[in-house]
């Protein structure tokens, strides 16, 4: 028969184990001092983890970001560029049809009021939103904000569900190709005053491929078969991009061209 001290250890063991089971907070007013103030305890438990695809960020890692996001935002407004904010969600209707594949990523929420919602997946199209329902005819924006993405988490590729995106855009009629130049100008002051070290900037600009093939001899036609090889030359090994263009004659043609040039240089 148990007696009555080992019933209370029993009873203290199953206490400690439903703490465990649920996080909580004790709130004790010191008596032994004039402070008004409460002084809260907090009783760590297990499985008290952040969301997967998600994170805590320290204090020192929120300075870092705090330095980084202060160099970009200096750099925008030097530029002229103004900041905005949208709603984390949007109609769900202004979301959808604009992702293609990636559609499937969108956080839809539950009903609510009649209206169907969605968290957003991105900063690009809210922002044609906006500028489309104030009837904005030029604009220089940024916007740093979180983001959500319905994905599967790789939290050691970097790949979560909620991130920040930093925009920069230049909404409007301009001078051709002026905007596009100043965002690349932006871009590497900006990687110039992080403390980054050296850096290489790679440009892909549709306009750019076209007139290179032009060069080439490429027709018009053509352009997007060969501009889709070439996109695979960062993915697929180096020769299988030759062979598809050499399939599609256009790589001889090109060489062809250079090696005309060069002897007539010479």
């Amino acid at each position: 028969m148990a007696s009555n001290e080992d019933s209370h250890q029993v009873s203290a063991r199953e206490s400690s184990k439903a703490a465990l089971k649920t996080p909580k907070a004790s709130v004790h007013t010191p008596t032994q001092n004039n402070s008004a103030f409460p002084v809260v305890y907090l009783v760590y438990v297990r499985r008290c983890l952040p969301v997967q695809g998600t994170r805590d960020y320290h204090p020192d890692q929120m300075a870092v970001r705090e330095q980084v996001f202060d160099v970009i935002k200096s750099c925008f407004k030097r530029h002229g560029a103004v900041t905005i904010d949208t709603p984390v969600f949007e109609l769900k209707e202004t979301l959808l049809g604009k992702y293609g594949e990636d559609s499937k990523l969108i956080y839809d929420l539950a009903d609510q009021g009649g209206e169907q919602l969605s968290l957003r997946y991105d900063l690009t199209v809210p922002f044609a939103r906006y500028v489309a329902m104030n009837k904005l005819k030029n604009i220089k924006r940024y916007h740093i904000a979180r983001v959500y993405r319905r994905d599967n988490p790789a939290m050691t590729k970097g790949r979560y569900r909620e991130f920040y995106q930093c925009d920069f855009d230049i909404a409007g009629d301009y001078d051709p190709l002026l905007p596009d130049a100043e965002c690349v100008k932006i871009m590497t002051e900006i990687l110039t005053d992080l403390p980054l070290g050296d850096f290489v900037v790679k440009i892909n600009h549709r306009r750019l491929l076209d007139g290179i093939f032009a060069a080439c001899g490429v027709p018009h036609e053509k352009f997007r078969p060969v501009c889709s090889a070439v996109d695979k030359l960062d993915k697929v090994a180096h020769e299988h991009c030759c062979n598809l263009l050499w399939s599609m004659r256009y790589l001889f043609s090109a060489i062809a061209g250079m090696e005309g040039r060069e002897k007539g240089d010479g």
